[in-house]
């Protein structure tokens, strides 16, 4: 009997240890940003701001002043709340009405486990729900090093509210219109519309760093994802101010831009593909090319468009 406790108890040491080295690099991430990060508040207008992160790696925050609280779309990670609850109070004392998440990664969404906890209401794509109630090893590059798992969720940390396609919140005089385009940046992306304000949090569905990260382990798509665009470009217009997942406040002419890059991109390399053509020949036909702080180079972009077109 001593024996077979013994056995138990080390199984389950075993496991312990296995799940923390699965999240090392979650861990190392997350030191980096406890360490490293600062908040920048840039206003949009009078009742909407944008929480840029400094020196760390987070998604923007949307926040709406309405008169009876606020709205936050993302909420960056749990273990920096107390700064951005500053940042936070520093824009407006009223407490937060409900989060909304755009898709379910980590440094978008962290922050449910702090404000969850609260008793904050937490809305999102349905798929956001199922994946964060699960581990999930989100997509490396098949020529990196890359092996970034996220935990699952604890229920308070979970979305409360959950929508499949569309789907419309009033709060007074603004309708929040909430959209999914299908399988893009992941399978759960939901770009929000603030009507009347005519501001538009894309969460990681539009990004300025560059060549952009498509989570092929978690419904990503390559073909979807310049759908997604489109469809963002579809409901602007010339003044509409569109908040990318990470970057700076940006116009539709912006979207246009990366939407135009990424298409030739996306056809260039499927027609090389069905051609025979190597990686080294299909780059030499693609004329346009991203710069940017990202870690995403034009060849693993094409590479990793090579891998979707096989396996999907």
């Amino acid at each position: 009997m001593r024996n077979l406790i013994f056995l138990i108890f080390f199984s389950s040491f075993s496991l312990a240890q296995k799940s923390d080295k699965d999240l090392e690099a979650f861990r190392k991430v997350e030191k980096e940003v406890k360490n490293n990060l600062g908040e920048e508040i840039i206003k949009i207008n009078e009742t909407f701001f944008m929480i840029k992160p400094i020196g760390g790696v987070a998604g923007n925050i949307g926040v709406f002043i309405y008169d009876k609280g606020l709205v936050l779309v993302d909420d960056q990670w749990e273990i920096i709340e107390d700064l951005i609850l500053e940042t936070i109070n520093s824009i407006s004392k009223k407490d937060i009405s409900f989060i909304i998440n755009t898709h379910f990664h980590y440094d978008h969404v962290d922050g449910n486990k702090a404000f969850g906890k609260k008793g904050i209401p937490i809305v999102s794509h349905e798929n956001v729900r199922k994946r964060l109630k699960r581990k999930s090893k989100l997509y490396g590059h098949p020529q990196h090093d890359y092996n970034m798992v996220q935990d699952k969720y604890p229920d308070f940390a979970l979305p409360s509210t959950v929508y499949n396609s569309t789907m419309k919140i009033y709060v007074e005089d603004e309708e929040i219109q909430l959209s999914n385009f299908g399988p893009g940046h992941t399978d759960g992306d939901t770009i929000v519309f603030f009507k009347k304000n005519n501001v538009i949090h894309a969460g990681d569905s539009f990004v300025t760093y560059g060549y952009p990260y498509v989570d092929l382990n978690d419904g990503g798509s390559f073909k979807g994802f310049i759908n997604v665009l489109n469809q963002i470009i579809a409901i602007s217009n010339q003044r509409t101010k569109i908040i990318p997942g990470h970057g700076a406040v940006c116009n539709v002419g912006d979207v246009i831009t990366l939407k135009n890059i990424l298409q030739e991109h996306y056809e260039k390399t499927e027609k090389g593909l069905s051609q025979g053509l190597s990686v080294e020949q299909i780059m030499d036909e693609i004329k346009s090319e991203l710069k940017g702080p990202g870690n995403i180079t034009k060849e693993d972009f094409i590479m990793n468009i090579i891998y979707d077109l096989k396996t999907n």
